[in-house]
């Protein structure tokens, strides 16, 4: 249960659905595959195989497990990431703009 002392301004929803992450690189943009655990109206915390930097803007695409509801597009900011297991990432995500 989310208390007082809590400094989020809005409820996040559990989703664990799967999502696609593109970063854009000197080289070439990469696609990296990753799930999105939670989601809020203003971020998200997704579970990723690599570190991604604080800071760093990202494309996203949260893929529906339902045809009659779209996938969620849009460009979000890493806020945080820290190592969940030993080999996947938590990081959180500021949505900066949806597509």
């Amino acid at each position: 249960m989310i208390g007082r002392d809590d400094q989020r301004s809005y409820y996040r929803m559990m989703i664990n659905a799967d999502c696609s992450i593109m970063i854009d690189t000197v080289e070439a943009p990469q696609e990296i595959a990753a799930t999105c655990r939670d989601l809020s109206s203003n971020g998200m915390a997704i579970e990723i195989e690599q570190a991604l930097d604080v800071g760093q803007t990202i494309s996203f695409i949260v893929h529906s497990a339902n045809d009659q509801i779209p996938s969620l597009t849009g460009k979000g900011k890493v806020l945080r990431c820290s190592a969940e297991a030993s080999s996947s990432f938590l990081c959180g995500v500021e949505i900066i703009e949806l597509v």
